[in-house]
């Protein structure tokens, strides 16, 4: 582990002690992070990276200054302290400065993984060498990372508030070219336990992505019914999940605000499959139970039968409006069913299968509308068949159009390696596409 918790609670008190403001908060994040990279169906770089940040932010007088560092030496510590101090003093007044939180009760999660913490260069390498070797032996161009970190966040301040969050994840990623480059396949697998990951399935399914692709051709822009797999469902719900935020929806700016004021919280938005929830303690699928601000993050059911449950609502905006507050989440767990991405192709008469989507940009925020483009697999269904690669595609399509416009939903699966994104295939009618792309 990077820091342990006595390391960590010493630089918290430290902190404190040296404080002469009626509060301070201070945040501590150490992490080390190992990473392998290749290409070309070879290793190219490999390294190792520690980081630790101390950040402490003074407040007195409803006026705020953070100020951080990386040492962790008493005299550092202190340095920062006394730093924030003279900086909160030259601050203009926050009119939405809320109190010093007091204790806060975290959820005991689990999301440290022994094994995993302790990958080195050697064990990134073998991970790499399955998926390259996959890539000698259909005689396709693999690149790739596999990436590991050990991560310890935690909060403390004068008031009584201490929250400590060990944490480990892994991820594998590769794409498999095709040696004339008109064919790209791409798949990933992570988790927190190394052990959980199976880089022979991850090589197969890009690899088999690389072969299918294989000299694409164009098929004319319009709305089609698609079948998304996890990584792109999880690319577009990322957008809605960021606009469940209760101060925007009742100050009008948001999809969730209701016409005349407030918001739209209760009524029916999406089909009546969809349900979307976040959980710090879900137990293969783990997030950190500290929440923005030092709240602590409780089960949430966001979306349920298709109405909206729930929104986001800082401590200044839940005060000011008369209810509780709640974090934003740090997971999306969306439910489906048992169905595999091969039932729900067989399924589907025409349209078009989605690997995933790439350089994904917030177009129109108060409908949530987003545009990107597919990649490293897109392939046109014909009678439940897959029966041709298609070139890549632009879209301008909102996560609320995907999540009204349900047809068919998949068994989920964590997706990503950033936030933890567990979510099921999704067939979706009236899907937008707007132009073709020429980029493999």
């Amino acid at each position: 582990m990077t820091l342990s918790k006595a390391e960590i609670k010493k630089i918290t008190q430290t902190a404190i002690k040296a404080a002469t403001v009626p509060e301070l908060e201070v945040r501590v994040e150490a992490a080390r992070e190992g990473n392998l990279r290749f290409a070309n169906n070879e290793a190219t770089t490999s390294g190792d990276v520690e980081r630790l940040t101390v950040s402490v932010t003074a407040s007195e007088d409803r006026r705020s200054a953070t100020v951080s560092g990386n040492r962790r030496d008493a005299a550092g510590v202190r340095a920062l302290v006394e730093k924030a101090q003279e900086l909160c003093r030259l601050s203009p007044v926050d009119p939405e400065h809320m109190p010093a939180l007091g204790a806060q009760r975290y959820a005991a999660v689990t999301a440290h993984d022994k094994l995993t913490a302790r990958i080195a260069a050697e064990e990134r390498a073998n991970l790499a060498a399955k998926l390259i070797r996959a890539g000698n032996l259909r005689k396709l161009v693999a690149s790739g990372l596999v990436r590991a970190r050990d991560h310890v966040s935690a909060v403390a301040n004068k008031q009584g508030l201490w929250g400590y969050f060990p944490s480990t994840d892994v991820s594998l990623t590769t794409t498999m070219r095709t040696r004339d480059g008109t064919g790209s396949g791409w798949a990933s697998a992570a988790s927190y336990r190394v052990g959980a990951l199976d880089p022979e399935a991850v090589a197969l399914a890009a690899a088999d992505k690389g072969e299918m692709s294989q000299g694409p051709q164009a098929i004319k822009p319009g709305r089609y019914t698609v079948i998304l797999e996890p990584q792109a469902v999880a690319d577009l719900l990322w957008f809605l999940v960021y606009s469940l935020d209760a101060r925007a929806a009742d100050e009008g700016r948001s999809f969730f605000s209701r016409p005349g004021g407030g918001t739209r919280i209760g009524e029916t938005l999406f089909h009546r499959d969809v349900t979307i929830r976040s959980d710090p303690g879900a137990p293969e699928h783990p997030s950190s139970p500290i929440g923005r601000g030092g709240l602590a993050l409780a089960p949430t059911t966001w979306i349920e039968g298709g109405a909206l449950k729930q929104l986001a609502y800082s401590r200044f905006w839940a005060q000011r409006q008369g209810a509780s507050p709640v974090p934003r989440p740090r997971s999306l767990l969306m439910a489906g069913s048992r169905r595999s991405l091969a039932e729900l192709v067989r399924g589907v008469d025409r349209g078009v299968l989605v690997t995933r989507f790439w350089y994904n940009r917030m177009v129109d925020p108060r409908t949530i509308l987003a545009t990107g483009l597919t990649r490293d697999g897109t392939f046109l269904v014909e009678q439940g068949k897959i029966s041709r690669p298609v070139k890549n595609m632009r879209y301008n399509e909102s996560p609320v159009t995907i999540l009204k416009n349900v047809l068919a939903l998949g068994a989920p699966a964590r997706v990503g390696d950033g936030e933890v994104s567990v979510v099921p295939p999704i067939v979706v009618h009236d899907f937008n596409f707007a132009s073709v792309s020429d980029a493999v």
